[in-house]
C-alpha cells in the first residue's frame, strides 16, 4: 500500500451530536463559547485514526478518558492542562495513554490540534468525587 493523504480542506466537519462519541455536555460547552469542531481524517489506514480539532477561546475540556492511546499535536493556539498546569503551544505534543483522565482549558486564541490514535477512540466523561 502506498501513501494515503488526508487533506483537511477535503473533509467535512463531523456531526458529533449524531455520532454519540462526544458527550452532549462537551458539545454544549463548545457551542456556548462560539463553536468548534473536528474533522475525521485517517480511519484505520495502517492502523491509525486521526482527527483535526478546533476549539474556541476559553473552552474547558471536562475531565474525560478514551479507550485508546492517543498523541495530541498542537498546531495552533494553546491550552493549560488541569493535571499539572502545563501549557502546551503550537508545535508541542502530549501522549495520553488509554484510560488516563485528562482535561484542559484553551487559551485566548483557542486551540487547534491533530489527534492520532490506534483506534476510533470514544470519549467518556469522568465525574470527580
Amino acid at each position: 500500500m502506498g501513501a494515503v493523504f488526508f487533506i483537511v480542506d477535503e473533509h467535512e466537519w463531523a456531526d458529533d451530536s449524531a455520532t454519540g462519541n462526544i458527550p452532549p455536555e462537551m458539545l454544549e460547552e463548545a457551542r456556548q463559547r462560539g463553536g468548534g469542531g473536528r474533522k475525521f481524517m485517517a480511519g484505520g489506514e495502517a492502523g491509525f485514526h486521526s482527527t483535526w480539532s478546533v476549539m474556541p477561546a476559553g473552552y474547558a475540556m471536562a475531565p474525560h478518558r478514551h479507550d485508546h492511546d492517543e498523541v495530541m499535536v498542537v498546531v495552533g493556539g494553546d491550552a493549560v492542562f488541569a493535571d499539572d498546569g502545563r501549557r502546551v503551544r503550537r508545535g508541542d505534543s502530549v501522549v495520553v495513554p488509554a484510560g488516563t483522565v485528562h482535561s484542559f482549558v484553551c487559551g485566548p486564541d483557542g486551540m487547534e490540534l491533530v489527534t492520532i490514535a490506534r483506534g476510533p477512540a470514544r470519549t467518556e466523561l469522568v465525574t470527580e468525587g
